[in-house]
């Protein structure tokens, strides 16, 4: 009688977000899924990230390094996939990192409006301890992944660390669906500071004809209404604070074309979402990683961080509807050669472990 081999046990370690759930809580749930689809005995653990004081990092971070997850039930755990910080920072001898990203606060957004990080004696060493987390936590890594170029250029300028870029498909790979080019901009996103969210607001102003969707909520929602109804773009502008996996689709489905308008993004499932729906980006030249995918007069609009700027590209879509499907094809065309077959099997080759 043939022996049936058992499955390999995999944890993915990952930082939850109380209250809120963004890309990053859907690739780790996603990766999961995807882990079980091909035969892995899989499981996701999270730890909430507190950050009401300094210390509190440094405490998450001690609380993943505490734990024990070398085996459950009494059986091993053959490997670890670890994603945000401090989740990196578990032990495991068999342990693979997959950073999407690091506490960006204390390294590329410092000094900047996006970090409340200040040049204290307190602070400084905050920003060390948490460089210190990072360094033992990636390095005693058997593999290091990031989710992008952007990332992984980070890790090697602030920590010394090599890493390879391991891209994958957005959380409703195979639902999107594409329409012809309708009569809104679209703009999906957390609205925080940092991703700019009155970018597109201020570009309506010099593209009259365009209209656009928001979708998403956050710090920053009441002071863009306001903006709106001090620039006079109320009957342009719709808000949609929340939106289903359907509701999603369709508005990708019925763009005109989407806008991206962060300062140095990790990655972003937004572009993907995109050009899987048949649609072009509008993205800025500082936007970081949505510029791996998004090419100027191939897939999109790459233009300056300016309300002037992104305008002008509004108009010229508004203008050339014909040209908007050209760019679209070919953005489907790139975002379709992302897997999560391949995925996959580099996370576990990476772990020494059987790809199913």
């Amino acid at each position: 009688m043939p022996v049936l081999k058992t499955p390999s046990r995999v944890l993915v370690a990952a930082v939850q977000s109380p209250f809120s759930e963004g890309g990053a809580e859907l690739h780790v749930r996603r990766l999961t899924e995807e882990l079980v689809a091909r035969g892995v005995e899989a499981d996701l653990v999270t730890i909430p990230l507190i950050e009401r004081e300094r210390f509190d990092l440094v405490r998450s971070a001690l609380a993943w390094r505490s734990l024990d997850v070398t085996e459950f039930g009494g059986r091993p755990v053959d490997a670890v996939v670890a994603t945000r910080f401090p989740s990196y920072a578990v032990r495991h001898p068999n342990k693979v990192v997959w950073v999407i990203h690091q506490y960006r606060q204390a390294y590329d957004q410092f000094g900047s409006p996006w970090s409340d990080f200040t040049a204290s004696k307190e602070d400084r060493r905050a920003r060390e301890t948490i460089a210190e987390i990072d360094r033992l936590g990636l390095s005693e890594a058997r593999r290091v992944f990031a989710n992008s170029r952007t990332v992984a250029a980070r890790l090697r300028k602030y920590n010394g660390i090599e890493s390879e870029p391991l891209y994958h498909p957005p959380p409703l790979v195979g639902r999107y669906r594409t329409g012809p080019p309708g009569d809104y901009a679209l703009s999906v996103g957390r609205l925080d500071g940092w991703k700019r969210p009155d970018l597109p607001l201020r570009a309506l102003v010099h593209a009259p004809e365009a209209r656009l969707v928001v979708v998403g909520r956050g710090p920053e929602e009441e002071r863009l209404k306001r903006l709106a109804r001090e620039l006079d773009l109320e009957p342009r502008v719709q808000w949609v604070p929340e939106a289903g996996d359907e509701a999603l689709l369709e508005l990708y489905a019925g763009a005109r074309l989407v806008v991206v308008a962060p300062e140095g993004e990790d990655l972003g499932y937004v572009p993907l979402e995109a050009f899987l729906s048949g649609k072009p980006v509008l993205t800025t030249d500082d936007a970081g990683g949505p510029l791996e995918f998004v090419i100027d007069g191939e897939t999109g609009f790459v233009v300056p961080p300016t309300p002037e700027a992104l305008g002008a590209a509004l108009r010229l879509a508004w203008e050339r509807g014909e040209a908007l499907e050209a760019l679209g094809r070919r953005g489907f065309a790139r975002a379709s050669e992302l897997s999560w077959d391949a995925t996959i099997q580099t996370l576990l080759a990476a772990a020494g472990l059987d790809v199913p």
